[in-house]
């Protein structure tokens, strides 16, 4: 295995020198069965040497979680002085995944058992409820699961049982919370909890409390630039992917689908292989909240994009998604995933925007085509949005928008 992927035998040498030869050519021959590129064996290669030095795998043995931790933040510390280029602390991740895997694979990675979520049969039937009443999307229904599980494994320290619940309660967790989550995360905490104690109140889990009284802070009141970045730093963000790896190709066709079509992160990472129509240059999906089918043109930028990532970015996988992952097995991204790649390259390039990711560029382009004299309806249209008063929240740094978003207020009433 080391012979096919090294060229040079001092590498060669040093790879079958290291321990677990044998059980680190088996992992890179699971990983080559899987559809992982030469590229992707060699770094999990050369990052396995150290896993088992920094681990004392001079023999396979049992491994927990914790024990991987240590070791990863013992590499990260003692960093070879003969390497040049510097690792950012979130290297860590890659070291501990692929130990991880590593273990697993062998059947060696072993952890304590995971205590019971508690209320968990409330917790299922909230979730039930987001889907079957609520029509609310996969993604949506974990992100509200989170919060609501979390809250309830705070919550069980102090009651146990759900009538004991009182405002009281929430304000303590939401004081607790907000001195280690940002104000957007608070936000989002407060709006499931509005939606879960309704829930709970309608289900006589907990009737003394009033879910409307639930608030999260106040985000934009007292910023001075806007939501979403300038329509300048947009076009900097996409001129700076240069599509020289496979990772720099996919991520240019998130940058335009986000910042040309306006597409939700869900949106873009459902885009189906077969739902794009080459001869027509159109490509078609299904809306995350109104649920209607639209087709968008293909524009030549994007087209390109598109091409050169099927050329050379898209592994070869059975998945019918156009984006996959490119750690094998190849297959949907996450939605969690794709907003920390297009954070970091925001924050890389020093574009000023309240919220960052794939909701911010869908804000840039939402206020771009109102600055062009879309109307109101169109942008509503273009968006996948159920009206036009849903376009107020773009215009809100642009005067001119709003006297026109104030004259529809004004119609809707009338």
């Amino acid at each position: 295995m080391f012979t096919s992927l090294f060229a040079l035998q001092l590498a060669v040498l040093r790879h079958r020198s290291a321990p677990l030869r044998l059980e680190r050519e088996q992992f890179l021959q699971d990983l080559q069965a899987k559809g992982a590129s030469r590229n992707a064996l060699l770094q999990s290669a050369g990052k396995l040497v150290y896993v088992v030095r920094y681990l004392n795998l001079t023999h396979l043995r049992p491994i927990t979680s914790a024990a991987i931790l240590r070791a990863g933040r013992s590499w990260l510390r003692d960093r070879d002085p003969e390497r040049v280029r510097s690792v950012s602390r979130s290297a860590i991740y890659g070291f501990t995944g692929l130990a991880r895997r590593f273990l697993k694979f062998h059947g060696y990675l072993v952890d304590p058992p995971i205590p019971p979520q508690p209320f968990a049969d409330q917790l299922k039937k909230f979730d039930r409820f987001l889907v079957q009443q609520r029509g609310l999307s996969p993604g949506t229904v974990e992100s509200y699961g989170w919060h609501a599980a979390h809250f309830f494994s705070w919550f069980e320290t102090r009651h146990k049982k759900l009538s004991a619940l009182t405002l009281l309660d929430v304000d303590r967790y939401m004081a607790r919370q907000s001195k280690k989550w940002k104000p957007w995360t608070m936000r989002q905490t407060a709006s499931t909890l509005r939606i879960l104690l309704r829930y709970a109140k309608m289900q006589r889990w907990c009737c003394g409390i009033i879910p409307e009284a639930i608030r999260g802070p106040s985000i934009l009141r007292h910023q001075s630039f806007p939501a979403g970045p300038s329509w300048v730093d947009v076009q900097r963000l996409i001129r700076a992917e240069k599509q020289n790896t496979p990772g720099s190709t996919r991520v240019k066709v998130l940058l335009l689908l986000f910042a040309m079509y306006g597409l939700r992160t869900s949106e873009a990472t459902g885009l189906l292989m077969k739902n794009i129509d080459w001869k027509n240059k159109t490509f078609t999906l299904r809306r995350a909240k109104n649920y209607t089918v639209q087709r968008f043109p293909i524009f030549p930028q994007f087209e390109l994009a598109v091409k050169r990532y099927l050329e050379l970015g898209r592994p070869n996988s059975p998945c019918n998604n156009l984006l996959v992952s490119l750690r094998p097995p190849h297959g949907p991204l996450r939605c969690g995933s794709v907003s920390l790649l297009i954070t970091y390259r925001m924050k890389r390039l020093g574009i000023q925007s309240v919220r960052k990711g794939p909701v911010s560029l869908r804000h840039a382009c939402a206020t771009e085509l109102l600055k062009n004299d879309m109307s109101l309806q169109e942008i509503a249209d273009c968006l996948g949005h159920r009206d036009c008063l849903s376009v107020g929240v773009y215009a809100k740094h642009d005067f001119n928008a709003l006297k026109r978003v104030a004259a529809v207020d004004l119609c809707e009433r009338v």
